[in-house]
C-alpha cells in the first residue's frame, strides 16, 4: 500500500476562509481508491496553523494518487496564504529494510 502525506500552513485568521473551501461541494471527488487514514491540526512556533493527512492508495497508482490530490489541495491555495507539500512517504519500518 502506497502512502503520501500532505502538510499544509495557513494563517489562523484565514481559517473560517479555509473551511469554507474545504466544506465546499464543487471540489473535485477524491478517486475511490484513495483513502484519507488520518488528519491532523496544529499550531506552529510561529503562529501559522498546520494541517497533516495521510492518505493510502494501491501501489500501482501513485501517478494518479499525487495528481487527485495536487488537484484538490489547488483549491486550498485560493486562501491567501495557504501553502502544501504532497509527500511519498514510507513505514519506517519498511525503510529500514531497504538500508541494512
Amino acid at each position: 500500500m502506497g502512502k503520501i502525506m500532505t502538510i499544509g500552513w495557513y494563517p489562523p485568521h484565514k481559517a473560517k476562509e479555509l473551511v469554507k473551501v474545504y466544506s465546499s461541494k464543487d471540489k473535485p471527488p477524491y478517486p475511490d481508491f484513495l483513502k484519507k487514514t488520518l488528519h491532523l491540526t496544529t499550531v506552529k512556533e510561529d503562529g501559522q496553523w498546520k494541517t497533516y493527512a495521510l492518505y493510502e492508495f494501491p501501489d500501482d497508482k501513485y501517478i494518479e494518487a499525487m495528481k487527485a490530490l495536487v488537484k484538490r489541495y489547488a483549491l486550498y491555495t485560493t486562501v491567501e496564504g495557504y501553502r502544501f507539500v504532497a509527500e511519498f512517504v514510507m513505514d519506517a519500518q519498511d525503510a529500514m529494510k531497504l538500508t541494512f
